[in-house]
């Protein structure tokens, strides 16, 4: 499954309108949570660290932290946010990439 598509199912579904609703739901639903890391986005939000330019949400190796952040030709460009929480960290980095927005059409 797409991971725009979905989005917008769990959007209207649940009427989330905010980033918090959308952690707040994923910290409820580790079934989700799995489904929204293994959609498809395009090669724009990732969930494992790869060379591909995009959003990474990626966990340390005990995953006790999350870091988000943006990278391009392989390199960090703007730093990046850590958190304790998965389910705050993917919804930061599906917010920060701008999927969420309805508008927002990646390139193929």
């Amino acid at each position: 499954m797409m991971l725009k598509n979905l989005l917008e199912t769990l959007k209207n579904l649940h009427h989330i309108n905010s980033q918090d609703e959308f952690a707040a739901l994923l910290a409820r639903d580790n079934k989700l949570m799995q489904q929204v890391k293994t959609a498809d986005s395009k090669h724009w939000v990732h969930f494992t660290k790869q060379t591909f330019d995009g959003w990474y949400c990626v966990p340390t190796p005990q995953q006790t932290t999350f870091h988000v952040y943006y990278q391009e030709r392989g390199q960090n460009c703007w730093g990046e946010d850590v958190f304790s929480d998965q389910s705050e960290a993917i919804a930061a980095a599906i917010f920060m990439s701008g999927l969420w927005d309805s508008e927002y059409n990646p390139v193929p």
